[in-house]
């Protein structure tokens, strides 16, 4: 499908790239004409997916080690030339209610899933203000705004944590040119969202409650992500998007 080419002067730096949201977001971005960093873990899929690609590079990182993460930001905006755009889609997810629940657990997601955020953030953000009219957009989630899953406490902290993160990145630089969104997905079809299913032990009635009735393809989450990266989206920041099938609509 031919998207056009809106994002065609853009630079933009994917945390989580390789896989689910991530992945989707930079084939989405890369065929509306962005350069792509791909930044993950899985460093053959991340390479893989930059090659096919094309206009894509891909680097090793950890986004709960600060010096891995910096490392990797600083590499990807040298071969890129900059950044304009940031998206952090890196996550996990692990259940079990407050009493039952290893610490470890507990101290994992929120490495991962929020303070991951913050230091890609933090990491981006020279870059971000050098280039001016740059765009931030988090990954939350429904469990931002309500508690979708039944078992997942540490999670639904993570993603109100990363809305409250968004919220102040997009106060703290709206006078810097700087905007910053969070997109709220539903449930959505990964690798991520399966095995928090049929590994994690995550239980859930969200699809049951979503009006839609189904599982949102990663795909979808992409194209909103894609306006949220470009230029039409440049009157919106601090914003939470909720692409979730009607389910906090409820």
């Amino acid at each position: 499908m031919d998207y056009g080419k809106r994002l065609s002067d853009r630079r933009i730096l994917i945390t989580g790239g390789a896989g689910g949201i991530g992945a989707a977001a930079a084939r989405r971005l890369s065929a509306e004409g962005a350069a792509v960093a791909i930044l993950d873990t899985d460093a053959d899929a991340a390479r893989q997916l930059a090659s096919e690609l094309g206009d894509a590079t891909s680097f090793e990182c950890d986004v709960t080690q600060e010096q891995s993460l910096d490392t990797a930001v600083t590499a990807a905006a040298r071969e890129l030339g900059g950044l304009d755009g940031v998206l952090t889609c890196a996550g996990i997810a692990r259940s079990g209610l407050p009493h039952e629940m290893a610490l470890d657990d507990w101290f994992s997601v929120i490495a991962v899933n929020l303070n991951g955020t913050f230091l890609a953030i933090r990491a981006a953000l020279p870059y971000l203000l050098e280039a001016g009219a740059s765009s931030v957009v988090t990954i939350g989630s429904v469990a931002s705004l309500v508690s979708a899953n039944t078992n997942t406490p540490s999670y639904d902290a993570s993603k109100s944590g990363v809305l409250g993160l968004t919220r102040s990145i997009a106060v703290g630089y709206a006078d810097r040119g700087v905007r910053a969104n969070c997109l709220c997905p539903g449930v959505v079809d990964t690798p991520l969202a399966r095995r928090a299913r049929e590994v994690e032990g995550v239980t859930s009635n969200a699809v049951a409650a979503t009006p839609l009735a189904r599982r949102a393809d990663p795909e979808e989450m992409a194209a909103v992500i894609a306006f949220l990266l470009s230029a039409e989206s440049s009157y919106m920041t601090g914003s939470v998007v909720a692409a979730d099938g009607g389910l906090t609509a409820r």
